[in-house]
């Protein structure tokens, strides 16, 4: 038996353990940073297929690194299984936890006296502040020569990029009086909130068609009759080209300020810690993918265009070389992030292409460790599409 066809074998011999893990992750939704069962379900798995587990990595408690062979080409799959608040797993992680597990998993039992290392990388709490930051920062992905992981959808995109993206919240803080006596002895905290929008408003005719800036306030005031001392409001901040970002950021801060000075507060401003990159996608790797996905038999043919948001595999791809595809697990319009969504994550046929993507990245994997040139190509273009990237 060649190593292809052992691949697609042992995705055959595991299918219904691993339907059922995705399956039970699915029914046992975990936020980020919370999901123990399903970290110790998966690592308890990938040890008893011969992997080398080390839990904890980057500092995260739920995220892991496990790792099947010494020395050679490193490729890496990423796993996430955080669930939504409320709405559980609306984003299909319970797919791409398992998908990545499978690929692992496949691609080890073809290795034979082929040179490589194959890791499954458990990756929590991406919906929340994004763990792959943490884990670039700690240097989890340092050795790791090519990652890959897919994201379940309504359309299939190989060749994935994304926009990096800000956090924001501006706090106002004012002075509170009776808004009938004496509003005059007040600062209203609320208006400056409300003049950061106005301006932000205001500013949108002269950005950029990819920028995107969206906000809600999260604070104003606690009576109608008490002018509030103290407002706030979170924005996230989004463009394709990572410099332009950093130029409407700055636009964006000076409408809040500006609102501070035009309503007599004063301003405190707070960025988040887990800053998302714009995805490079390795095209060497997403043309072996998407050859891939065709041998591996997945045949669902959608229409439908899905928009363009912030994803901290970003942060992974500017590291190491990095795929992201999203795939179809439906030919119909199901919004993600919605109840529908995640009944759509827990069929037979969303399982079925959990697993088609699984074989695919394993055999993804495995051409690329076959192949020294194909690792060169991978590793030149990398070079070269991150220092154009970084200008």
């Amino acid at each position: 038996m060649d190593e292809f066809a052992a691949i697609h074998q042992k995705i055959a011999e595991e299918k219904s353990k691993l339907f059922e893990m995705a399956q039970a992750i699915h029914s046992n939704p975990e936020v980020g940073g919370q999901e123990i069962f399903a970290s110790d379900l998966m690592t308890g798995y990938l040890e008893e297929k011969g992997f080398k587990v080390w839990r904890g990595v980057g500092g995260l408690k739920t995220a892991f690194m496990a790792s099947y062979g010494d020395e050679g080409f490193h490729v890496g799959f990423c796993s996430e299984y955080d669930a939504l608040p409320e709405i559980g797993h609306g984003c299909g992680h319970n797919l791409i936890g398992i998908a990545g597990v499978a690929a692992g998993v496949a691609l080890a039992s073809s290795l034979g006296n082929l040179p490589g290392r194959i890791s499954v990388i458990g990756t929590p709490n991406e919906e929340n502040e994004g763990g792959k930051v943490d884990l670039v920062r700690t240097g989890v992905f340092d050795d790791v020569d090519a990652a890959m992981m897919f994201h379940p959808g309504c359309s299939t995109s190989i060749n994935v990029d994304s926009l990096a993206c800000r956090d924001y919240r501006f706090i106002f803080h004012g002075r509170s009086v009776h808004a009938s006596t004496e509003p005059w002895e007040g600062q209203n905290a609320l208006d400056g909130v409300i003049q950061t929008f106005n301006g932000i408003n205001a500013l949108r005719q002269y950005l950029k068609d990819d920028v995107r800036v969206h906000g809600i306030i999260t604070e104003g005031g606690l009576a109608p009759n008490v002018v509030p001392d103290r407002a706030a409001a979170d924005f996230i901040i989004r463009a394709r080209d990572s410099n332009y970002l950093a130029e409407v950021v700055e636009k964006v801060i000076a409408c809040a300020r500006g609102a501070a000075i035009a309503t007599g507060t004063i301003l405190e401003i707070k960025e988040s810690g887990y800053p998302y990159d714009a995805m490079v996608s390795n095209r060497v790797m997403a043309d072996l993918f998407e050859e891939s996905l065709k041998e591996s038999g997945y045949n669902i043919d959608s229409s439908y265009e899905e928009g363009r948001g912030s994803i901290d595999m970003g942060n992974v791809s500017r590291v190491t070389p990095s795929i992201h595809p999203v795939v179809a697990i439906t030919d119909q319009w199901v919004p993600g992030h919605t109840h529908e969504f995640t009944a759509l994550c827990n069929t037979a046929e969303s399982y079925d292409v959990m697993l088609s993507v699984g074989e695919a990245m394993a055999l993804t994997g495995l051409k690329i460790l076959k192949d020294k040139n194909l690792q060169k190509k991978i590793i030149e273009e990398f070079s070269a599409a991150t220092k154009k990237n970084l200008k």
